[in-house]
């Protein structure tokens, strides 16, 4: 088995035909995955608005984690190696961006519930997906202030340093049908390897290093 490809490479545009753009909608990534729990897809974990979740990654269980909606939010993924060495806990939070302070407290909750379980020696990586705003033909993160919030509490769990990443997402004049999902998708034969689509579908290939 291999990574699902969910991302489209061109947007569709808006039709003069209804079912043209019934079947866009069908076709954005979220609305692929919505489906596929909805057909009792067990390997996929869906992360609400104002909620935060775990989720342990193994190869052939659970293997892709993802949250959409995003329009304003912060987004948050911690990704550790499990003390097995053959699995990732991966913690994923999407809250509003007025609920900094609780989108902290949610993380640090489960950061305290499988911190027992994760490999110290492995320096984790956090994918943070906020809103940007362009400037100069360049999407720029906007001052937001649970990026200090996080260093502050990423310090706590570990000392051995962790590798943080901020993504930033087109957030006003979007186009028809485009995407508002942040997708972690682990490759079911290879977890080292990780897809991720941001908001946009913009999407990129990392190396986990278990």
């Amino acid at each position: 088995m291999t990574i699902v490809n969910l991302t489209r490479k061109v947007l569709p545009k808006i039709s003069a035909i209804p079912q043209k753009n019934i079947d866009s909608v069908r076709s954005m990534p979220e609305m692929v995955l919505s489906r596929m729990i909805n057909d009792g897809a067990k390997n996929i974990v869906h992360c609400d608005m104002n909620q935060s979740i775990a989720a342990i990654i193994a190869p052939d269980k659970i293997n892709t984690i993802y949250t959409d909606a995003l329009n304003g939010c912060n987004a948050v993924n911690i990704i550790a190696r499990m003390n097995d060495k053959k699995s990732f806990v991966s913690i994923m939070s999407h809250y509003v961006p007025t609920n900094t302070d609780g989108q902290i407290s949610a993380i640090d909750k489960q950061l305290q519930t499988y911190t027992p379980h994760i490999d110290k020696t492995y320096v984790p990586r956090i994918f943070l997906n906020i809103r940007g705003t362009e400037s100069y033909g360049k999407l720029c993160a906007v001052p937001n202030p649970i990026i200090e919030k996080l260093k502050t509490l990423l310090a706590k769990f570990f000392p051995q340093g962790n590798t943080i990443e901020i993504t930033p997402y087109k957030n006003s004049k979007r186009p028809a049908f485009f995407s508002s999902a942040n997708i972690f998708q682990f490759n079911p034969s290879d977890i080292n390897k990780l897809k991720i689509t941001n908001v946009g579908e913009n999407e990129r290939f990392i190396d986990l290093n278990i």
